[in-house]
């Protein structure tokens, strides 16, 4: 269902943008933040479908909210079909992902097999699907959101298991697709302020503030800054690169 009653001019040539996990977070202000570079945007989510919706009436961003699992092929190809619809698929944004607590002997089986769905298989999924439009129409970009917890964590192992395969999947996705003009990187944030992250204590958001390079904890607007960038022209020569998101050298990792 578009956010718009009327189609916009010169259908075929915008560009459009396609977000998993969007309606929240660090995903929301993702595609809020293309849509106001000019992308025409569609989200893949599961909840929170008709707050985005309200959102992009109120900022006039042209796009679709779909309901949808990310870990279902047949969903990720509905959005890849519906940004097609509105133009030129030239950035992938890859953000899904579910965080249960756990160490190997509190996770179940089926939630082992669940957070490796979203968090793993669907980001697979939406880049099958989304290559073969950007390699007719000459390149694209795709950004893989991770987690410094991906590098290591505690009581997260299912978590930090797949936010650590996020890096080399998008390092071989670059090597694969750079003849095609496809770039590919990773954004890892530090700790930033979203429902994720919302039951640390007081004193340990302190403390992880104290080590951003900023000075305070981070916002999905951070996140989105960096994405801004790293699908525009001005990084037209970077890919197979992660970039880190308020975290400083020599610090520990923490919770993204």
């Amino acid at each position: 269902m578009s956010t718009q009653t009327e189609q916009p001019d010169n259908i075929g040539e915008a560009r459009t943008a396609i977000i998993s996990g969007g309606t929240s977070g660090i995903g929301r202000a993702i595609a809020l933040a293309l849509g106001h570079d000019g992308y025409r945007i569609v989200v893949l989510d599961v909840s929170e479908v008709e707050n985005l919706r309200a959102a992009f009436d109120r900022e006039h961003i042209v796009g679709e909210v779909i309901h949808g699992d990310v870990a279902n092929a047949a969903d990720c190809q509905r959005a890849v079909s519906a940004a097609a619809e509105l133009g030129h698929v030239s950035v992938l944004c890859n953000v899904a992902g579910i965080r249960p607590v756990g160490t190997i002997l509190d996770t179940t089986e089926e939630i082992w097999d669940r957070v490796m769905a979203i968090n793993l298989k669907g980001m697979f999924l939406l880049s099958r699907a989304v290559i073969p439009h950007m390699r007719r129409r000459g390149g694209g970009v795709i950004i893989n959101v991770g987690s410094t917890s991906g590098y290591v964590g505690k009581h997260h192992l299912a978590y930090c298991t797949s936010k650590g395969a996020v890096i080399p999947f998008s390092k071989s996705l670059a090597v694969d697709h750079a003849v095609d003009r496809i770039r590919v990187n990773a954004v890892v944030p530090g700790f930033t302020q979203t429902g994720m992250t919302a039951g640390f204590s007081a004193d340990i958001a302190q403390a992880i503030a104290e080590r951003n390079v900023a000075g305070r904890i981070g916002l999905p607007e951070d996140m989105a800054a960096a994405v801004s960038f790293l699908v525009s022209d001005a990084a037209s020569t970077i890919s197979g690169t992660v970039i880190e998101v308020g975290v400083l050298p020599g610090t520990l990792p923490t919770a993204g």
